[in-house]
């Protein structure tokens, strides 16, 4: 039996699967709960998630609640894989992106998956990890 995937994704594709529940974002995030791939996080990345999703314009959609934040923070407490970083990345033209390289460095993901045309996705790879747009990984995991 083939290897479960490990993904790393950018917040924009985290907080999109949250906030819709159509879409290849959302469809990801199931493959998580159903453990057909693995959420691969880092410290710096769960940072960034939570404070994202406390952001004004965020909670808006479907009226977060501090509730929700506290269960998506227990989700990526007790329900992902935490990568400690130990490389040195400082290939994004985003430097705030640099965190997600590293964390599919150090995790050896299958994919990188982001909606960030201008900085991740660019990229095309490192490490010969592919960077994927969301339906492209649903394509190539079959999810």
């Amino acid at each position: 039996m083939a290897e479960t995937p490990g993904l790393v994704l950018d917040t924009n594709v985290f907080v999109s699967g949250l906030i819709s529940e159509s879409g290849a974002p959302a469809r990801i995030l199931h493959a998580f709960r159903r453990r057909r791939a693995i959420h691969l996080v880092s410290d710096p990345i769960v940072e960034e998630y939570l404070r994202v999703l406390n952001y004004p314009r965020i909670r808006k959609f479907k009226k977060i609640s501090d509730e929700f934040i506290l269960n998506i923070a227990t989700y990526l407490i007790y329900q992902t894989r935490r990568i400690e970083l130990v490389s040195t990345v400082t290939l994004s033209p985003d430097p705030d992106d640099d965190k997600f390289l590293q964390t599919a460095i150090d995790g050896t993901a299958s994919l990188l998956v982001s909606g960030d045309k201008a900085d991740l996705l660019a990229l095309g790879e490192i490490a010969k990890i592919p960077i994927v747009t969301p339906s492209e990984a649903i394509a190539r995991l079959g999810l």
